[in-house]
């Protein structure tokens, strides 16, 4: 059985964690302007700056570089350059002379894919599982 002070520790220990969490960011963007650092040289970034949506300077990528494609991805990890796409995470494309032009296939978000799907290899279905066929 407990005693009153084990309760009584036990209460303040929870309301302290439950105060704790709601204080806590629930936005992806807020969190990670709360943990991504500004640039304070733009010498370091040879492809230029630029002002994130966290209002903070950080560096233009490259090819072959990380990046990302929506507000929190861009946060993290940056934007391209002028002339650059962005596919699965890499600057794609040349500037100044530099390239990087590795296949740009659709990313895959889950983890089945359908058996039409044209990026598949092709194999035998036979036609009584046709109907499985997402």
């Amino acid at each position: 059985m407990m005693s009153s002070r084990s309760v009584l520790l036990f209460t303040v220990v929870l309301m302290g964690y439950f105060y704790w969490s709601l204080a806590q960011p629930k936005n992806p963007i807020k969190v990670r302007c709360m943990v991504k650092p500004e640039v304070n040289n733009s010498a370091m970034c040879p492809h230029g700056t630029f002002l994130n949506a966290c209002g903070k300077w950080d560096c233009i990528k490259g090819p072959g570089e990380n990046c990302g494609t929506n507000i929190p991805d861009i946060i993290l990890y940056g934007k391209c350059a002028d002339g650059l796409w962005c596919c699965n995470g890499q600057c794609k494309g040349c500037t100044k002379g530099n390239c990087f032009n590795e296949a740009c296939h659709p990313s895959k978000r889950h983890s089945y894919q359908p058996r039409s799907d044209p990026d598949m290899l092709a194999r035998y279905i036979d036609r009584l599982y046709s109907i499985y066929d997402y």
